[in-house]
C-alpha cells in the first residue's frame, strides 16, 4: 500500500450552505496560499473549469511549482450554474448533452497539461425527483454513451465515476458502487472506474471496505475521497469522526489490495478551521493505518477466516488496552 494525500482545492474559498457563507471568498492565488498550509498534503484536487479556466492555466501551472503541489485528479463542473440543473450526460437537449461531454473531453487533455492522471465524473444533476418524469432507457443510453465518448478521447487519462445516491436531485442516476461499475463494465474501456466516496458509501446504505473491494475486484478502484457522515446525509464531517470501525475496516483491505494512489479530502468545515480540519482528517488517516498494522494483518486475517462476531470484537477492543 503507497497512498499520497491531497485536499479539495474548493475548500478554501466560501463555503456556503442555504443559509451562510462561512469563509470568505478567495482568488486562485489565496486557495493556494491556504492550501500550502495544510501538513500532509501532497497535492490538490480542483473543480475545473469552476475554479480556474484555459485562460488561468498558465497561471494555475504556475502556482502548482510555486508551491509544490501535484493534482490529484481534476473533477468536472458539471453540476454547478442554472445550464446543468436538468442534467448533463442525460439533459433532454442534445446541445446540452454534446457541451457536457466536449467539457469532460477538454478536462481531460488540461489533465494531461497539468500531469494529472485522473479525471472525476460527479453526475450530481443527472437524476430525477419524480415517478413518470424520466424515460430511464433513453437516459441510461445516454449515460453509457457519454462517458464512453469521454473517455475514449484519450487512453492516458482516467476516468473516475464519482457516485452518490441523493442530493442535489432526489434520485442521481449514478447512485451506488453497482450502478457504477455496471457503467463501467457497460462502457468496457480499461480507462473507466470509480472515485469511491467513504461518505458517499455510507450515505448509499453501503459498506465501504465492500465497496473498495468490489470496485478493486473489476480493475476499476481509481481514486478515494474521505470525509464522515451520520449515515443520514452527505455531512462531509472531519474524517474518521463518526464511523471509526468502518474507517479502520477500509484500511485493512487497501492494504490488503495494496491501493496505490491517491486519497482526497472532501470535507466541508463550515465553522471549523479549514486548514486546521484537513490537517486533523489527514491525520486520522494516518493513525487508521497504523491501528490496522497495531491489531496485526494476520489477526484481522484470523477474524475474517474464523467468523465469530465476539472474539473480533474482543480482537478490535483489546486495541484500547
Amino acid at each position: 500500500m503507497e497512498v499520497r494525500y491531497a485536499i479539495g482545492l474548493w475548500l478554501f474559498g466560501s463555503i456556503r450552505d442555504r443559509f451562510a457563507i462561512y469563509h470568505p471568498e478567495r482568488d486562485l492565488r489565496g486557495k493556494f496560499e491556504e492550501a500550502s498550509k495544510v501538513k500532509g498534503a501532497e497535492g490538490l484536487e480542483v473543480i475545473y473549469p469552476a475554479e480556474f479556466g484555459d485562460e488561468q492555466l498558465d497561471e494555475f501551472k504556475s502556482l502548482l511549482k510555486e508551491y509544490k503541489l501535484k493534482v490529484a485528479g481534476l473533477l468536472v463542473d458539471l453540476f454547478t450554474g442554472p445550464k446543468w440543473i436538468n442534467g448533463s450526460l442525460t439533459a433532454r437537449d442534445e446541445k446540452l448533452r454534446k457541451e457536457a461531454i466536449a467539457l469532460a473531453q477538454r478536462a481531460m487533455d488540461v489533465a494531461e497539461e497539468v500531469e494529472c492522471k485522473t479525471v472525476s465524473l460527479w453526475l450530481g444533476q443527472d437524476g430525477y425527483d419524480y415517478v413518470f418524469q424520466t424515460d430511464y432507457k433513453r437516459a441510461w443510453d445516454w449515460l453509457v454513451e457519454g462517458v464512453r465518448e469521454i473517455a475514449s478521447r484519450r487512453s492516458d487519462v482516467r476516468l473516475a465515476l464519482e457516485y452518490k445516491i441523493k442530493e442535489p436531485r432526489a434520485r442521481i442516476f449514478v447512485g451506488t458502487v453497482g450502478k457504477a461499475l455496471l457503467i463501467a463494465e457497460e462502457v468496457g474501456l480499461k480507462n473507466v472506474g470509480l472515485t469511491i466516496d467513504f461518505g458517499h458509501a455510507l450515505y448509499s446504505f453501503e459498506n465501504p471496505a465492500e465497496s473498495v473491494v468490489l470496485a478493486h475486484r473489476l480493475g476499476r478502484l481509481f481514486h478515494l475521497h474521505f470525509n464522515d457522515n451520520y449515515r443520514d446525509w452527505d455531512h462531509d464531517l472531519i474524517t474518521g469522526s463518526v464511523n471509526f470501525w468502518d474507517l479502520l475496516e477500509v484500511f485493512y483491505w487497501l492494504k490488503k489490495i495494496n491501493y496505490r494512489g491517491w486519497i482526497s479530502m472532501d470535507i466541508y468545515p463550515y465553522r471549523e478551521d479549514v486548514v486546521k480540519a484537513c490537517e486533523r482528517s489527514i491525520g486520522n488517516l494516518k493513525l487508521a493505518e497504523k491501528l490496522v498494522e497495531k491489531i496485526g494483518i494476520e489477526n484481522l486475517d484470523e477474524c475474517i477466516r474464523v467468523g465469530d462476531a465476539t472474539k473480533t470484537a474482543e480482537t478490535l477492543w483489546n486495541l484500547f488496552l
